[in-house]
């Protein structure tokens, strides 16, 4: 007796249904390939890994992502700085945002709520988030101003 698989394509329709109640299925959306609609059933474990490779996202936190922003990494661009604090996408095209704050280079510049896309990635940004101290760095100053390493 021969076993045989079928395979089934499946294109997601950009919609995410999130778990109800204590249930803790999430419910993706789909059209088979002749357009009939079908879904695509994930739990906790499998939409988390499902969302990190989606994000791009290294599980190993000492890998640093250079193709995107990554959270808790701080970044700089000419005078701007840039504290990533989590990475989404958005729900209608599926392009990648990094959400978190920015600041200007003036000495009294406050820390401003910013969402930055991948266009705004290409423009050269530097991860300059301190080796030694890491995100929680003197509060969040680039690598170059870290006190402790004057």
């Amino acid at each position: 007796m021969t076993d045989t698989t079928t395979v089934t394509e499946l294109r997601w329709n950009k919609d995410v249904y999130p778990p109800v109640g204590t249930d803790d299925t999430s419910w993706i959306p789909c059209t088979d390939q002749d357009g009939r609609p079908a879904a695509l059933a994930v739990d906790d474990d499998e939409r988390v890994a499902l969302g990190c490779q989606l994000l791009h996202l290294d599980r190993d936190d000492d890998t640093v992502n250079d193709q995107f922003f990554e959270p808790e990494r701080l970044y700089q661009r000419e005078a701007i700085t840039f504290r990533c604090e989590g990475l989404a996408l958005h729900p209608a095209s599926t392009d990648e945002h990094a959400f978190g704050f920015r600041r200007d280079g003036r000495p009294d510049a406050m820390w401003e709520p910013a969402v930055l896309n991948e266009r705004a990635w290409g423009e050269g940004w530097e991860d300059v988030t301190c080796p030694e101290h890491g995100y929680e760095c003197a509060p969040h100053t680039p690598a170059t101003d870290c006190p402790m390493r004057r």
